[in-house]
């Protein structure tokens, strides 16, 4: 991990667009 920022945000965005998909 690099940031933790950064998974935070990705983390964040993964979980929105699976649940656009889903």
């Amino acid at each position: 991990v690099r940031r933790k920022g950064r998974v935070y945000v990705i983390n964040k965005v993964q979980r929105r667009f699976k649940a656009r998909q889903g």
